[in-house]
């Protein structure tokens, strides 16, 4: 789901670049086309119908589907798609798939014995990170944890979305998106990138859905040991979320040791007591003393 948020962010707000730098367009101005009806066709939130047209005026219909995993239908998917949209839009189609992980199963070709369906695979994973950081494409800094040599440059990234003129909305979904692709490479970079970013993440709707979804998560997970036990995490997990919010609120930037201190407190009628201080504390070395006194 994460991945879909993310995928459905990138197509807001970076499309066109995706549409010049992956697909080899020259895009002059580009459309997201409304959905197909749900009861003639199952659209999934990672599929995206684009009106383009280029820069010598020729239109072309761009099917793109973001995949965090192959899966084997996905070309069957993707030629249903494009079956139906041409059947309401009477100009060139072109179908891809942008492949975010690796796979030995991956195709650009689907073949039985009536039909042959060819095309683009766009496998993010075999492009160089160090292009899109060189000529600072801030729009695509998001796909550099999965590019080849990503890994060593998703601070460099990072930064540079941090530092960026970017209008804060937007610098806060690209954070946001970096974060969520940096999950399907390693459990701790995106622990290390909330961990810097947290006090401007916060401020983009993508932030805020995943969290929401962490914490439904987190119950549900709950309900399968017992559900007595799970909601009690999630009560747990909001009471610090609250405090963190409200630290946030007033003072703007958390220090990662408060964040950490009080994401180690399990107990929650302490994290209660310290959720309704931490909205009126003066200062955060006054929260210190709290959160030194919650522990005696």
């Amino acid at each position: 789901m994460h991945y879909d948020i993310a995928a459905k962010v990138l197509m807001e707000k970076c499309r066109e670049e995706i549409l010049r730098r992956f697909v080899g367009l020259s895009v002059s101005k580009s459309s997201l086309l409304k959905e197909l009806p749900q009861e003639t066709v199952s659209v999934k939130r990672s599929d995206f119908p684009i009106l383009v047209t280029e820069e010598s005026g020729a239109k072309r219909l761009v099917l793109l589907e973001i995949q965090s995993r192959w899966e084997r239908d996905i070309p069957l998917r993707l030629l249903d798609y494009r079956s139906r949209y041409l059947l309401r839009q009477d100009v060139e189609a072109i179908s891809c798939v942008i492949l975010l992980k690796p796979s030995s199963e991956a195709t650009a070709v689907y073949e039985d014995n009536e039909v042959r369906f060819a095309y683009r695979l766009i496998p993010i994973y075999e492009l160089d990170a160090r292009e899109i950081v060189a000529d600072n494409v801030l729009c695509l800094m998001p796909f550099v944890p999965l590019m080849k040599h990503g890994e060593e440059l998703i601070e460099k990234a990072d930064l540079l979305l941090y530092e960026s003129v970017l209008p804060r909305e937007d610098k806060a979904d690209m954070l946001t998106v970096l974060t969520i692709f940096s999950g399907l490479v390693s459990t701790r970079l995106p622990q290390m990138l909330v961990s810097r970013r947290r006090d401007i993440m916060i401020e983009s709707a993508a932030y805020e859905i995943i969290k929401q979804e962490g914490r439904q998560e987190g119950l549900n997970e709950g309900r399968q040991e017992g559900l007595k036990k799970g909601r009690e995490e999630g009560r747990i997990e909001e009471a610090r979320e609250g405090i963190l919010e409200n630290l946030e609120a007033r003072f703007d930037v958390v220090p990662e040791s408060i964040i950490k201190e009080v994401r180690g407190i399990g107990e929650l009628e302490v994290l209660k007591a310290l959720r309704r201080k931490s909205a009126k504390i003066d200062n955060l070395h006054a929260f210190r003393d709290l959160l030194k006194k919650a522990k005696e």
